[in-house]
């Protein structure tokens, strides 16, 4: 099972409210990815869905990582990509995400409000996921 299939699969056993039938396979799992994640030199994945599902999954398991990893999805201001506007998967995970923010992390601080405001953007449209809806009603976090 590729790692994105993984981590999809415990979202969603969160989701459900019965990850706690899988405790042992969940940390296996985020440990294996995280120790992937930390040994690997190559260039970090460029999918906004993918990095912002594994930080939030790998952060609210308590595995220490830093917020440089959203840095390829900035602009050369400093700012978030207009691009990303169009992944509404990737906006709501990194919204998601930004609940974990620890003191001081600017850059997360700036995705919520990023994320806040586009998906806002999208919760007028008449055939809005209701996920986002959703999502901007009640956080995980």
């Amino acid at each position: 099972m590729e790692p994105l299939d993984q981590l999809e699969l415990i979202d969603n056993l969160l989701r459900l409210g019965i990850s706690y039938h899988f405790e042992d396979e969940i940390e296996q799992i985020l440990t294996f990815i995280n120790r992937k994640c930390s040994q690997n030199n190559e260039p970090k994945i460029k999918d906004l869905y993918a990095t912002a599902l594994e930080f939030r999954l790998l952060r609210q398991h308590g595995f220490n990582l830093s917020q440089e990893r959203f840095d390829c999805f900035k602009n050369d201001k400093g700012g978030f990509k207009p691009s990303l506007c169009n992944d509404t998967k990737g906006l709501l995970q990194l919204y998601e995400a930004s609940f974990l923010s620890i003191e001081g992390e600017s850059t997360l601080e700036m995705a919520r409000e990023f994320t806040i405001k586009h998906l806002e953007d999208k919760s007028v449209d008449i055939h809005c996921d209701p996920l986002v809806q959703h999502a901007l009603e009640s956080p995980l976090h």
